[in-house]
């Protein structure tokens, strides 16, 4: 009875190691696309009134620069025609509460998120 059941239960094991058979051998190639933002810092952080968000970019593109509160709410947008290189985007505070923001930069391939503090 153990070795029936034993049995039962290798049985059971292997039946989805089977079913996948035919997919041994073959390669899986996943595309992923190249970072265009690299070195995406905000300074100074945190900050009072205004912040420069520095970004380099290894090409010619359009960012979508957005600010969100904890809610997920957008609170400021910007669209801003990146060049390749080093970039800033000066980011005032205007009438924004004290406490902690997501900032992303958006472009058509990849985000790039951090966190903001208003102090």
């Amino acid at each position: 009875m153990k070795k029936l059941l034993f049995i039962t239960l290798l049985l059971f094991l292997s039946l989805p190691l089977i079913a996948q058979q035919d997919n041994w051998g073959t390669k899986v190639v996943k595309k992923v696309a190249p970072k265009t933002l690299t070195i995406v810092t905000a300074y100074p952080n945190p900050f009072r009134t205004s912040t420069r968000i520095n970004f380099t970019s290894t090409e010619r593109q359009t960012v979508t620069f957005t600010v969100k509160n904890l809610l997920g709410k957008t609170v400021f947008m910007e669209r801003i025609n990146a060049k390749k290189g080093k970039n800033n985007i000066p980011f005032k505070r205007d009438n924004l509460q004290n406490g902690m923001y997501i900032y992303s930069l958006r472009t058509d391939t990849e985000l790039v998120s951090k966190r903001l503090v208003i102090r």
